[in-house]
């Protein structure tokens, strides 16, 4: 396992980093909490020392499996990582107050029918109130990395949002901070009122959103982490996906034309004629998709979902594999010649 500095901070995680979203069921089509757990054990003696949760997913539930799983954990051995910004209620907020963002009800489908309605509010106290509450389900008294989720909350200054996050910074409740789902100018807008040392955001070898629109090169100019999310495009990137699969009312998957039985053929087939490469390591395919996030940038981390042992221990497999800038060239090669990339 490579381990790696956080920002510019004093923090070191492992590079692979166990992503919990899925541990929440939202979304996900429910999980089972004690294997989630279990996963998370898995990972640790793996390991795996960065954890990455949100109280969105699973409104509080992934946070309360992570708090469960390490309350026999060494505190100082773990870099825990939560976000904030992302508030839901059962009563629509009055306009002007937050920022919409979704209807949802806790069986994780999206619906019409509003049981939560999903804000993105960046307000301080809501912030402040928000980190006390993920404190109190992750069981710790600190949380190392706060990210805000989404920044696009157009009804609060930037300089507010930040200002309470420094603050909690200074008091000790939480050690560095981190923005997630921003824009060139947004990263810009922050680092104006403080220090942001890591940026999260989707990436994969399918997904080279963040080298197109700068955000990659931000931070490497800023010397800022990098955690990458969906590395393994929810399991599109595992060529174990069955182009024929229905996927079922609740799974983010469903009627995404990425997850279409075209290009499910599409990406195996581009998969399959990666396995010279992958075979050089002893990768299976998903391997090498992590190991070639993980080697993209020094300060990269990339974050892993799992729900079960057996996914936790695989995306940990290869971890201290780097790859060469000709193996880079061979990979984009094939996924042009199968017309896989950026869909």
């Amino acid at each position: 396992m490579q381990y790696r500095q956080i920002g510019e901070t004093e923090l070191v995680a492992s590079t692979i980093g166990l992503g919990s979203w899925a541990m929440g069921g939202w979304m996900w089509g429910g999980c089972d909490d004690g294997e989630a757990e279990r996963a998370i054990y898995t990972a640790l003696d793996a390991g795996v020392t960065l954890i990455d949760t949100a109280p969105i997913y699973g409104f509080g539930r992934s946070e309360e499996t992570v708090g469960r799983a390490l309350r026999n954990r060494r505190r100082d051995s773990i870099v825990l990582a939560s976000k904030c910004g992302l508030y839901w209620s059962t009563e629509p907020l009055p306009p002007g107050v937050g920022e919409w963002h979704c209807y949802a009800d806790v069986a994780g489908r999206t619906t019409d029918l509003e049981q939560y309605a999903v804000y993105r509010w960046l307000r301080a106290d809501v912030v402040r109130r928000g980190v006390e509450d993920s404190l109190r389900r992750l069981q710790t008294d600190y949380i190392d990395i706060m990210q805000v989720h989404h920044v696009s909350d157009h009804t609060t200054p930037i300089s507010e949002t930040m200002g309470v996050l420094e603050d909690m910074r200074r008091e000790g409740k939480i050690r560095a901070i981190g923005i997630s789902n921003a824009s060139l100018t947004q990263f810009d807008e922050y680092v104006e009122y403080g220090m942001v040392d890591v940026l999260q955001e989707r990436y994969s070898m399918l997904d080279r959103a963040v080298e197109k629109n700068g955000l990659l090169d931000r931070c490497r100019e800023r010397k800022a982490s990098f955690f990458a999310y969906s590395p393994l495009e929810n399991g599109l990137l595992t060529g174990r996906l069955d182009p024929r699969r229905e996927f079922k009312r609740g799974d983010l998957r469903l009627n995404k034309p990425k997850f279409s039985r075209e290009n499910i053929s599409r990406v195996n087939a581009a998969l399959s004629a990666m396995d010279e490469i992958a075979k050089r390591y002893d990768l299976t395919p998903g391997q090498l998709a992590i190991a070639w996030v993980a080697s993209r940038y020094e300060k990269a981390f990339v974050l892993c979902g799992a729900r079960n042992p057996r996914q936790a221990l695989e995306n940990t497999i290869g971890s201290d594999v780097s790859l060469s800038a000709d193996e880079f060239e061979e990979i984009d090669a094939i996924l042009n010649e199968f017309g896989a990339l950026d869909r």
